[in-house]
């Protein structure tokens, strides 16, 4: 519930259970998830040295941030040689 609580300042337990309810099942899960990677990504974008991206957390979560980037960099590379081709 704290959990909860943190996501949604100044909600009564009794408002986010019936948000619970009112949602479908695993909406809510998803919104947090997005959440945590929104925290994530923000964090890793102003890691903006390499000391500063040495004491970034090492979880799940930062390793998907970095993995996504990677990804997203290399599509752009891709676009790019493409249209230089």
């Amino acid at each position: 519930m704290a959990g909860l609580q943190a996501a949604y300042p100044g909600r009564f337990p009794s408002e986010i259970f019936t948000e619970i309810r009112r949602l479908p099942a695993g909406m809510l899960d998803e919104i947090l998830e997005a959440g945590a990677y929104q925290h994530a990504k923000a964090q890793t974008d102003a890691a903006d040295t390499e000391e500063a991206r040495k004491r970034l957390p090492q979880t799940s979560l930062f390793e998907l941030v970095r993995e996504i980037e990677m990804e997203l960099a290399a599509e752009a590379l891709a676009k790019k040689k493409a249209g230089n081709g």
